[in-house]
């Protein structure tokens, strides 16, 4: 189990985060080598606090793994800005 504290942009006030969004962009971006189970994701004013529980085996402890988790699903959201809807047919 790890926690990892997502911190709030300072130009985010009175945006809310959605939170379904967020635990299933994790689960999205994690591999099998994390060993996420499951989520919990606990919102605060100006942060999101969330609970990673997971099965991670040999050298790699479940912090150092949580953390890389969350930098990849913050990377994977980052190659979207800039992109729009085109044609729909």
């Amino acid at each position: 189990m790890s926690v990892v504290t997502l911190i709030a942009p300072e130009h985010s006030a009175g945006q809310e985060l959605d939170l379904l969004l967020l635990a299933s962009l994790l689960r999205a971006v994690a591999t099998p080598d994390d060993g996420l189970e499951h989520i919990s994701v606990r919102p605060a004013p100006d942060r999101v606090d969330l609970v990673l529980f997971q099965t991670v085996a040999g050298s790699r402890g479940g912090a150092a793994t949580g953390e890389e988790l969350c930098h990849r699903a913050l990377e994977a959201v980052r190659r979207l800005d800039g992109w729009t809807v085109g044609t729909v047919s």
